[in-house]
């Protein structure tokens, strides 16, 4: 199953995600999962116009694929809002709980070293979680 690229960004107001190796395909929302919920749509209705104009259709999409989401720290938060805590994201990374909270109310931009070592964690912690049975 191929992993496809989608950048999320935030907005003024809204969130916005596109897929780099779908030239022009966008989804946009009021929120992360708004957004999410939309994707699908969006490249079911993109590859039929490709479809129809002859267009090539990038080989990694043609199968079964799933979505591998690239966005910011302040998005991150929203979307798992109320599943992962800011004192969670402190207690795996070793940050200082006050800066995670800057980060994920976006009072501050995670340089990219402390993005990667959020991310690190965060990667960590889902593979100890999948090798938990009940």
């Amino acid at each position: 199953m191929e992993k496809i690229l989608v950048v999320l960004e935030k907005t003024d107001n809204n969130y916005a995600a596109f897929i780099p190796i779908l030239d022009g395909c966008v989804a946009t929302g009021t929120t992360v999962q708004e957004v999410k919920e939309s994707l699908n749509e969006a490249v079911t209705f993109h590859l039929f116009g490709m479809t129809e104009e002859g267009l090539e259709i990038p080989d990694a999409i043609k199968g079964e694929y799933t979505f591998s989401y690239k966005m910011d720290v302040e998005s991150f938060f929203e979307w798992f809002q109320g599943v992962i805590t800011k004192a969670g994201i402190s207690k795996l990374t070793g940050m200082n709980q006050s800066l995670v909270s800057q980060y994920a109310n976006g009072l501050k931009k995670p340089s990219k070293k402390q993005t990667n070592r959020i991310q690190t964690a965060l990667h960590e912690f889902g593979e100890e979680l999948l090798q938990i049975h009940f």
